[in-house]
């Protein structure tokens, strides 16, 4: 379910690339981002919006968050709490966060994250980990309105989409087991955290009460669990 097919998104898939170490992390996620985006039939409009998104967090992942590990671009779609294309620049600096700035958007410097927050409909940061190895991180995300004749529909078995969902986190280095009755209702357990898995989707209590999720958002799923996991660890350490 983790490739760099743009194709795959639609059908509950993720693309995840890994970006240069140097300044054309940037020019990099740009051309990433606009490829996928095409052939996912966005707007040109919208295309250049993102570009220019992901550009920004590109380069602020490699001027305040530089290491020996390199940055990360993530692309996937969900449809809670709306339809939106979620696109994320993964880093393994916990200790440097991005805090929008007030600059004037026609300012050149000191922008932050206020050019990111112009053109999205969300945008947001959490702990997580790598797509792609099992380093532990943050990313910085925003989401981009789906197309309206974008369709995701899942024909996905609940069981499959426990094993799936069960093999995402432990690719990603979650410890998480798991287990199936013969109505086909499987119960995921990560650490405290039991997530139950049904033919109407993933669902899982949070502080707040029960998150829901659809099949088809296995990505969304994964990461929100994966960001719990890894934000209550890190509490635990404090």
């Amino acid at each position: 379910m983790l490739t760099g097919r743009p194709a795959d998104i639609s059908t509950g898939g993720a693309c995840a690339f890994q970006l240069p170490r140097d300044p054309s992390a940037a020019s990099r996620a740009r051309t990433l981002v606009a490829a996928t985006m095409r052939e996912l039939d966005f707007t040109t409009d919208t295309i250049d919006d993102a570009k220019l998104a992901v550009s920004e967090l590109a380069t602020n992942a490699h001027i305040h968050a530089s290491s020996a590990t390199r940055p990360e671009l993530w692309i996937w779609a969900r449809t809670r709490p709306a339809p939106e294309l979620v696109v994320s620049i993964f880093d393994t600096h916990r200790d440097t966060w991005p805090v929008a700035g007030n600059a004037d958007l026609l300012d050149e410097h000191g922008k932050g994250l206020s050019i990111v927050a112009a053109l999205a409909t969300r945008t947001g940061s959490h702990f997580t980990r790598s797509r792609l190895t099992t380093m532990t991180g943050k990313c910085v995300w925003f989401t981009l309105c789906l197309p309206t004749s974008w369709s995701m529909v899942s024909p996905i078995a609940p069981k499959l989409a426990s094993d799936n969902l069960l093999d995402s986190l432990h690719r990603r280095g979650i410890p998480a087991t798991g287990c199936s009755d013969d109505r086909g209702i499987s119960v995921l357990t990560v650490a405290a955290l039991n997530i139950w898995v049904g033919p109407t989707g993933f669902s899982w209590r949070d502080g707040r009460g029960y998150v829901r999720q659809p099949l088809i958002d296995l990505q969304e799923t994964t990461e929100r669990i994966v960001s719990r996991h890894e934000t209550s660890h890190r509490h635990r350490q404090a």
